[in-house]
């Protein structure tokens, strides 16, 4: 039995939508350099605190501006509706060029990133690690679909 594990192709065209807004939030994060904004705060349970100077606790509530986060997981549910839906043409050469397209991501990511580990510091690095996180899937989306693209261009 065949078993395909990728969404429904209308998930690919609610994922483009979602991503416009959210890529704005998260870029409005990073370049206006304020993780956290005075708009409203709200009560989030949080795993571990840990402040500056002192012990971190397990399992507290904190209030927080959830703005940052809203926007990162929109960003990352765009992404993943994108990244994991089937095509309207799908067949087994398309999973071959997901599969190439994801090992491929997967290298350059990883040369990214220890190019980042080495030469990031401080904040910067904190700034690098949140863009890091969505590297994956963008360069997966664009490999996969400019690969599609030469190849439907090449059987017309």
């Amino acid at each position: 039995m065949k078993h395909t594990y990728l969404l429904p192709y209308k998930f690919k065209r609610i994922g483009m939508w979602m991503f416009i807004p959210f890529c704005a939030m998260c870029l409005w994060c990073i370049i206006s350099g304020e993780l956290e904004f005075d708009y409203f705060h709200i009560p989030a349970l949080a795993i571990c605190v840990q402040d500056l100077f002192e012990n971190p606790s397990i399992l507290e509530v904190v209030k927080n501006d959830p703005i940052n986060e809203i926007a990162m997981l929109g960003f990352l549910v765009s992404l993943c509706f994108i990244a994991l839906s089937k095509e309207r043409d799908e067949d087994e050469m398309t999973g071959q060029i997901r599969m190439s397209s994801l090992v491929w991501s997967l290298w350059i990511t990883a040369v990214v990133l220890a190019f980042g580990i080495l030469f990031f510091y401080q904040f910067s690095f904190l700034y690098f690690c949140f863009s890091a996180i969505y590297f994956v899937f963008l360069l997966y989306i664009l490999k996969f679909n400019i690969t599609m693209h030469k190849v439907r261009r090449v059987e017309k």
